[in-house]
């Protein structure tokens, strides 16, 4: 009887372990649907044409020609308007696709003309972020030329505030060592606390003029990008039109 007993108990856990996996099949499938869904949905060919452009052009105002020292004192710290594209990205198709367009202008960058074996690259992706994340994030919340001005003033002064542990850890032992300025990394560290107001000094300066140069381009581009994504619309909902006309053709 306690064999039989087992046996039974054993039938119904793995009848039940069935059940649990059956049930939970068209749950994670529902899920990785959606998933799908969204991606395919968000990753639209008018999007993924403007993220190539905004790439384009982010990544020709980073070539080294136009590029530019600002601070004596750091000399290997230099302007450049590449990430007003960026943001503009980010502005008007979202944070996720600012943030896409930052990492490929560095990585093309990297590919092309880098000569800090890609840490440069990746020290300008960390302090980037959250001047590319927290203004496109609530520019979907906060329209209108006001909040856009007091989000990016305060987005200038956090990414100036960022850039210090980003420089200090990762950006000045490197160049330092690099050009033979220091020998060590953590001398190259100590460089950096002898500099360090410069350093913060030029990248409230930097995001200063790269904010002004959004500000001017955003608008006209804005329009651009409407008329051309309601163009680009009325084409879809006529291949989506014909498509369906096709269909009840054959029906």
């Amino acid at each position: 009887m306690e064999q039989t007993n087992d046996a039974c108990e054993e039938v119904a856990v793995s009848s039940a372990a069935e059940a649990v996996e059956t049930a939970g099949e068209p749950a994670s499938q529902a899920k990785s649907q959606k998933v799908k869904d969204a991606f395919k949905h968000y990753f639209t060919a008018t999007r993924i044409s403007y993220m190539a452009l905004f790439t384009a052009l982010a990544y020709v105002l980073y070539l080294p020609y136009l590029e530019f020292s600002l601070i004596p004192a750091v000399p290997f710290l230099k302007v450049d308007f590449s990430n007003s594209f960026v943001l503009i990205a980010g502005f008007s198709l979202g944070p996720v696709a600012g943030v896409i367009v930052g990492v490929l202008k560095e990585l093309i960058h990297w590919a092309t003309f880098s000569s800090t074996g890609g840490v440069g690259e990746a020290a300008n992706i960390l302090i980037m972020l959250p001047y590319i994340l927290v203004p496109s994030l609530l520019y979907k919340k906060y329209k209108g030329i006001k909040a856009v001005l007091v989000v990016l003033a305060g987005c200038c002064v956090l990414q100036a505030v960022w850039s210090i542990p980003v420089n200090y850890l990762l950006t000045f032992p490197f160049f330092a060592t690099l050009f033979h300025m220091c020998d060590t990394w953590a001398e190259g560290m100590q460089y950096y606390l002898s500099v360090w107001y410069w350093a913060v000094l030029f990248n409230l300066i930097k995001t200063v003029l790269v904010t002004v140069a959004v500000v001017l381009l955003y608008k006209p581009l804005s329009r651009l990008i409407k008329i051309t994504n309601a163009k680009f619309e009325k084409l879809n909902q006529k291949r989506r039109d014909a498509k369906k006309g096709v269909r009840a053709k054959e029906i």
